[in-house]
């Protein structure tokens, strides 16, 4: 298990980083890492930092960086997986935009990280806020990382359900059209035109409003819900398109397996408008979320169990593959910030090094400048790491940026539309091994439809 403390440097912070890059703590500097800077100029670097935020007003509160320490149980771990654990929770924690330097103590009982980070980001330019909620959050993610590696967790979350309020707001906001949502489903299965459809409606208890947009109100709602922030499942032309359906009947094929005799027996009431034989077959079988189920088989055109499958994997495989292209595109996008940070200060501090050849007296100005020397020499050994021999232009990388960033939400968006969608297949995939596994419902329904003449 690993305790996690926090607490503000407002004095100095080179200090802090010379006790935890201490050769005799950390196994001769060997378990010394760091992101966004260098180890041995940490403090320079940070520094520069804080005056960059501060020239974009953004310099708030008097901390300089924050000790972060991660202690683990003695003989739970060794020394060099401390360090990997230390530094992915530092990864998650700053998210990219916070320099930081991390090493592991080995001199005592229990193996420990120290983590001092930067109180300013260089991304963005805004102080690290830390309160009792950061605290949580960064106990949450030490725990997840412990537990996934085998190691117990003990770290209080913070985590508690919605206040009574919150709880009041969001059903406030949400039950009246998840009703609505169910009501017009209800309506449509048992309707063949529109004019039908709101007869239904009205006999449901909505009083319609009509007009450009088409609104219901519940009888205790205060307010009318327009049908298009249902979403565009229920749009006006939707539900027309959904009604004309109802004309239309299909013969289960006899040949077929049970499974699909059985699928094609559940996706024929969405397409068919067979409204007795549903509201009985969905009574009958207790069908839960019975909405989403019909809603989503018919409105992807899944008539088929075999296509249903595919569809199944396909989305799985979907999902699999946006998280991996976000997780490039994070990954890329964090290295190019990093190239940004790295280059801006590299230019600030040139300028100050060239400036020695105008300088009455250029000894004098290298001894005033001296942490600006250090720093040129330092950022220029980091941009070569980084693969940069030639400066790009800010513009250039900062394009380059918000491209990725795009592409990411683009991403992230497509990834929340897929997940819904495996959610709503849950929930088929439930009903219909369910379905499954009751012959006796199946048989009885299936008896019933055969005998029903064709339209």
């Amino acid at each position: 298990m690993a305790y996690i403390k926090i607490f503000p440097i407002k004095v100095t912070d080179k200090k802090a980083l010379d006790y935890i890059t201490n050769p005799d703590k950390t196994d001769e500097k060997i378990l010394v890492s760091s992101f966004g800077c260098s180890p041995e100029t940490a403090d320079l670097e940070f520094a520069l930092t804080r005056e960059n935020a501060k020239k974009n007003g953004m310099d708030k509160g008097d901390n300089l960086a924050f000790h972060l320490i991660q202690s683990f149980k003695p003989g739970e771990v060794d020394a060099e997986t401390a360090h990997r654990l230390g530094q992915q929770f530092a990864d998650e924690v700053l998210k990219g935009k916070y320099e930081y330097v991390i090493s592991t103590h080995v001199d005592k009982d229990h193996i420990h990280n120290h983590i001092i980070f930067n109180a300013a980001s260089f991304v963005t330019n805004h102080k690290y806020v830390s309160n009792k909620r950061s605290y949580h959050k960064i106990c949450r993610i030490s725990n997840r990382i412990c537990q996934e590696n085998g190691l117990a967790t003990s770290m209080p979350t913070g985590e508690k359900g919605k206040s009574y309020k919150e709880n009041m707001e969001y059903h406030r906001g949400t039950s009246w059209k998840a009703k609505l949502r169910v009501s017009i489903d209800k309506a449509i299965w048992s309707s063949i035109n529109y004019e039908e459809f709101l007869q239904k409606m009205q006999l449901a208890g909505y009083e319609i409003r009509q007009g450009k947009n088409l609104s219901f109100r519940a009888p205790e709602q205060k307010n009318f819900t327009y049908m298009k922030s249902l979403g565009s499942y229920y749009t006006e032309e939707n539900v027309r398109l959904r009604l004309e359906k109802n004309c239309y009947k299909t013969k289960t094929p006899k040949h077929l397996s049970r499974e699909a005799r059985l699928y094609i027996n559940i996706s024929t009431y969405v397409t068919t408008g067979n409204r007795e034989g549903f509201e009985r077959w969905a009574k009958l079988n207790n069908l839960k979320e019975a909405a989403r189920t019909f809603n989503y088989l018919s409105e992807n055109n899944l008539l088929n169990y075999e296509n249903f499958q595919q569809h199944v994997a396909d989305i799985d495989n979907s999902i699999i593959a946006t998280e991996q292209r976000i997780s490039e595109l994070s990954s890329e996008i964090f290295h190019q910030e990093l190239i940004q940070k790295q280059c801006s200060s590299y230019r600030t501090c040139r300028k100050i090094v060239e400036g020695a050849k105008a300088a009455p007296n250029p000894q004098k100005y290298k001894v005033i400048h001296q942490s600006e020397y250090k720093l040129h020499d330092a950022f220029k050994q980091q941009l070569q790491e980084l693969g940069i021999t030639k400066l790009p232009s800010q513009e250039r990388l900062q394009k380059k940026i918000d491209n990725l960033k795009n592409e990411r939400s683009s991403a992230t968006s497509e990834k929340q539309d897929l997940e819904k969608k495996r959610s709503i297949l849950n929930t088929i995939t439930a009903n219909f091994n369910t379905l499954l596994s009751n012959g006796t419902h199946f048989t009885d329904i299936t008896e019933h439809q055969q005998k029903e003449p064709d339209l």
